[in-house]
C-alpha cells in the first residue's frame, strides 16, 4: 500500500518530533502493509520555497539512511502539505513541493471559518498553473459542512480528494464519517491517507486501521485508494 499523506518526517512541523520516533512510525508502516510512504510536512510560508524543500530533502536523506541502517525497506517520497491562503497568487514555482516531482499537489484549507469564494480563488490558481491539486481531508473542513454549495464547485473542478482513514473509522466524529463515507463510495474521492502524526492517536499502522472499516468500505474501494490511484499520482499519470 501507498500512503501519500503522513508527518512522519522529523522535526520539521507538528508530526514525529524526533528521528527515533520517525523510525518508528515507518517501522509500524512497514509491518502493517505499506511499501511506500509520502512525506507531506505542512508547508505555510511563500517566500521560502526552495529553502523549505532544501531542508526537507536533508532530513529525509537522514531518515532514508538510518532506515537502511535499521533494515526497514520502506520507500519514501517527498512531497509537503500546503497550506493554502492568498499568499498563494504571489509565491515562486511549487515544483519543489509537488509529490515525486509530478503534477499533483496536496494541499490543505483551513479548519475553521474561512471566506468560502476564496477557496475557489486558490484552487483556480493551482489549476492555471498546470497542477492538479489533492484537496487533503475534505471531511475536517466546518465550512464544506455547512455550504454544500462550495462542495459542488470544488468537484466541478479537476480536483482530487483524500480522506483521511480514521474519518472513515468515525475517529475524527459523526458528521466527517458520514461525509467521508459519501465521497469515497461515490467515487468523489479517490485517495485515502493515514495522515499520521504520532504512533499512537494518528499512526501510521494501516492494516491495524483497515481491520476497523465500516461494512461500505470493500476491499475493492481499499485497493483503489491505496495502491492504484496513489500509484498513478507517483507515477504523475492521470486519474481523472
Amino acid at each position: 500500500m501507498i500512503d501519500i499523506h503522513s508527518h512522519v518526517l522529523f522535526g520539521i512541523d507538528d508530526g514525529a518530533p524526533d528521528l527515533e520516533t520517525s523510525v518508528q512510525m515507518c517501522l509500524d508502516a512497514y509491518e502493517n502493509g505499506c511499501d511506500t510512504l509520502v512525506l507531506t510536512p505542512h508547508f505555510i510560508n511563500y517566500k521560502n520555497i526552495s529553502d523549505f524543500a532544501e531542508e526537507r530533502d536533508r532530513r529525509i536523506r537522514i531518515l532514508s539512511n538510518t532506515l537502511e541502517k535499521e533494515n526497514i525497506p520502506l520507500k519514501l517520497v517527498a512531497g509537503a502539505e500546503i497550506f493554502l491562503n492568498d499568499k498563494i497568487f504571489y509565491a515562486d514555482s511549487l515544483d519543489e513541493l509537488t509529490i515525486n516531482n509530478s503534477r499533483y499537489v496536496l494541499c490543505e484549507m483551513p479548519l475553521g471559518p474561512f471566506n468560502t469564494k476564496h477557496v475557489l480563488l486558490w484552487l483556480d490558481e493551482l489549476l492555471d498553473r498546470g497542477y492538479t491539486p489533492i484537496l487533503a481531508h475534505p471531511e475536517r473542513y466546518v465550512m464544506l459542512h455547512e455550504d454544500y454549495d462550495l462542495v459542488d464547485e470544488i468537484l466541478d473542478r479537476p480536483i482530487l480528494l483524500q480522506v483521511n482513514i480514521d474519518s472513515l473509522r468515525g475517529k475524527n466524529g459523526i458528521a466527517p464519517q458520514e461525509m467521508a463515507i459519501d465521497l469515497i463510495c461515490r467515487g468523489f474521492a479517490s485517495l485515502m491517507a493515514s495522515d499520521a502524526h504520532d504512533t499512537v492517536f494518528r499512526h501510521t499502522r494501516l492494516n491495524e486501521k483497515l481491520d476497523d472499516m465500516p461494512d461500505e468500505i470493500t476491499e475493492d474501494i481499499i485497493q483503489s485508494c491505496l495502491q492504484i490511484n496513489p500509484q498513478k499520482i507517483l507515477s504523475d499519470e492521470k486519474i481523472l
